[in-house]
């Protein structure tokens, strides 16, 4: 059974979803994801999608997103060198009920704190991949 890995106040979902060579071929892809429980909390893991997420639907259930490449699996490491965004992301996210003000929202949340996220994971994507590439050059 895996359990959930917690960093303090970052829950670090161990599940790595695997795409096999034909669902990447047929437009599956991986995404980062942050689901903001409130209270200082955040939960971080990665998923498969077959279609793209829908950004509205995922707000209203406090889930912010980024899709990152099919090789992307170090989900552990990613967060280390995220961790920083990642906390005040969780820190600053306020849970709230949708009503006619706002529609698709449940949460607010620093956005400025969540682009330093995706900045960062973009980072530590091209670094994966500038890392791969030296290798495979050997």
């Amino acid at each position: 059974m895996n359990e959930i890995l917690s960093m303090a106040n970052l829950q670090v979902d161990p599940a790595r979803p695997a795409l096999t060579s034909e669902q990447t071929l047929t437009g599956w892809r991986r995404e980062f994801c942050v689901e903001l429980l409130g209270e200082g909390q955040a939960r971080v893991f990665l998923r498969a999608v077959e279609l793209p997420s829908m950004k509205a639907d995922e707000l209203r259930q406090a889930i912010l997103f980024y899709r990152v490449g099919a090789a992307f699996h170090d989900l552990d490491g990613c967060v280390a060198a995220v961790r920083e965004p990642l906390e005040r992301l969780a820190r600053t996210a306020v849970r709230q009920k949708p009503g006619k003000d706002n529609l698709f929202a449940a949460v607010t949340y620093d956005r400025n704190a969540w682009d330093r996220v995706v900045q960062g994971v973009e980072n530590w994507q091209r670094r994966l991949h500038a890392t791969l590439s030296r290798e495979s050059n050997r």
